[in-house]
């Protein structure tokens, strides 16, 4: 397969990032594109052999332990089927993410508030000379290789025998694509769209690792609202880099348009599964 080409300004020297043997098979623009397709292409074959999606309600009344649209295999068996062994896989699995989110989370926030302080907020912001890209480079590329695993959620749920949802096909399909555009073309956007989803991300594996082990903490109707909350917020970004003058390039400007067409559905269908799934709850409280 041929070499693909460092983004504009990159002065990373490739073989210092880890499992950079993968970088020019999984930046290659045919991955995202097949992997996607044979993903979602198997998430329906699998759902078309399960009889139907259970509710909730009916989930509960068969002692079924329920985890969040993105993670329900986090514990949503029978306590009788749910082995030890898928037990510690499920933990493990969520432990890992969490852990990696909060690396990601960290050394992305230190890196950019170090630029402000040496650049100034536009220059960081717009990340004009690089510098945040060329600090961050490994973290974005590792983030990027973490969209494919994070597709076990998926097949964690199928393995528990339940329908994985379509805003969860979506979710994940749409974050391998939009990060496959911000690393291929050196975006600067991915400033805050790893931030905000790390950060996210470290809450939400932390909770369903909990659970997975038995707990069951509170407050997961609020990491749905925070979810929600980044993806407007990311919202507020974009508009951003789009009205600052000499911010993005005519290419980069354009992408941003790309990753409006997957974020503009997602909103819609997260506030869409909030209403039904915790409006219901609290008008059943109210009768």
């Amino acid at each position: 397969m041929a070499n693909i080409q460092l983004p504009a300004g990159t002065t990373v020297n490739l073989e210092n990032v880890p499992l950079h043997q993968f970088y020019h098979l999984s930046l290659h623009p045919a991955t995202p594109v097949i992997i996607v397709a044979v993903y979602t292409l198997i998430v329906h074959a699998l759902n078309s052999t399960r009889s139907k999606t259970l509710s909730r309600i009916e989930a509960r009344r068969q002692d079924l332990k329920l985890g969040d649209v993105f993670n329900e295999g986090a514990g949503n068996t029978r306590r009788s089927q749910n082995g030890p062994w898928m037990t510690a896989t499920v933990v493990l699995h969520n432990l890992a993410l969490a852990a990696f989110s909060y690396w990601c989370a960290t050394n992305y926030t230190t890196a950019f508030f170090q630029t402000v302080r040496e650049e100034g907020m536009r220059c960081a912001y717009c990340d004009m000379n690089h510098t945040i890209w060329n600090n961050m480079f490994k973290f974005n590329y590792l983030f990027y290789l973490s969209k494919y695993y994070e597709l076990i959620d998926t097949f964690i749920i199928l393995a528990k025998g339940r329908k994985a949802t379509f805003l969860q096909t979506y979710h994940h399909a749409g974050a391998i694509m939009t990060m496959w555009v911000g690393c291929y073309f050196g975006s600067p956007q991915l400033i805050f769209y790893v931030v905000e989803n790390s950060i996210i991300h470290t809450l939400m594996y932390t909770y369903f690792a909990l659970t997975a082990m038995g707990y069951s903490p509170p407050g997961k109707k609020y990491l749905t609202h925070l979810q929600i909350f980044q993806f407007l917020i990311g919202l507020v970004f974009i508009a951003l880099y789009i009205t600052i003058p000499g911010c993005l390039t005519p290419l980069q400007r354009n992408l941003l348009f790309v990753m409006l067409s997957y974020l503009i559905p997602l909103i819609y269908l997260f506030v869409d599964f909030s209403i039904k799934t915790y409006g219901k709850k609290n008008k059943a409280k109210t009768l």
